[in-house]
């Protein structure tokens, strides 16, 4: 065999490595997603940038916007961010407005800031800084507008979020957590608008990288 043959025989075996090593790439992503039940996606999603997730482990409050019969509907709500499934969690009662919102609409937007919220409150951080004082009750860094979908939990889910919220916004907020009729919802967030003190803006976007249909065989 020349030269010329041999090369042909390793770019053939080169080709069928690779094809076998996809293969087998695809059917263990398959087995994976088989799974876990109840799955019917696999969704590889990018991390949210450090200024989101300072903002949403510092901050307690947040501003929620949903759609209420065509007008704009905004409510001041507590939250807890569970980094473990980057999702946001909240919880309201049954019977508001904002929750019949939501079962219609499951898009919402969410605000989070570091701002002082008073005129007292900016005039003293802005005095604080010019006789060289340390006030850091306010980062004044970042306003954050998270974009995404709401799903209301059940079950043991509701349960193990709702402890979370619980325990991180204490036992005086407990009247709007804990009790009948006040439902945990959850926030999967795909979008954010990212503003900084010098009115800087960035945009983050969740891109799946693998995304399953609901045609694709799931057999091994």
């Amino acid at each position: 065999m020349d030269a010329r043959g041999a090369k042909v025989v390793c770019l053939a075996g080169a080709a069928a490595v690779s094809a076998l090593v996809a293969y087998h790439v695809g059917k263990y992503v398959q087995r994976r997603r088989s799974r876990n039940a109840g799955c019917t996606s696999l969704d590889i999603r990018p991390p949210f940038p450090p200024e989101i997730v300072a903002l949403l482990t510092s901050s307690v409050l947040c501003y929620l916007s949903t759609l209420a019969d065509g007008a704009p509907h905004l409510s001041l709500m507590n939250f807890t961010y569970c980094a473990e499934d980057e999702k946001i969690i909240m919880s309201t009662r049954r019977d508001t407005t904002k929750f019949r919102a939501l079962l219609r609409n499951k898009r919402v937007a969410v605000l989070v800031h570091d701002f002082p919220a008073e005129l007292r409150q900016r005039a003293a951080t802005v005095t604080s800084r010019a006789t060289g004082g340390a006030d850091e009750s306010y980062g004044q860094t970042y306003s954050v507008t998270l974009y995404g979908s709401v799903n209301v939990e059940e079950g043991a889910a509701a349960e193990r979020y709702r402890a979370m919220h619980l325990a991180r916004n204490g036992p005086d907020q407990k009247q709007f957590i804990v009790g009948d009729g006040i439902a945990i919802i959850t926030i999967l967030v795909d979008q954010a608008r990212i503003c900084n003190q010098q009115d800087k803006v960035h945009f983050w976007e969740a891109r799946p990288v693998v995304r399953s249909t609901s045609d694709v065989s799931l057999s091994s």
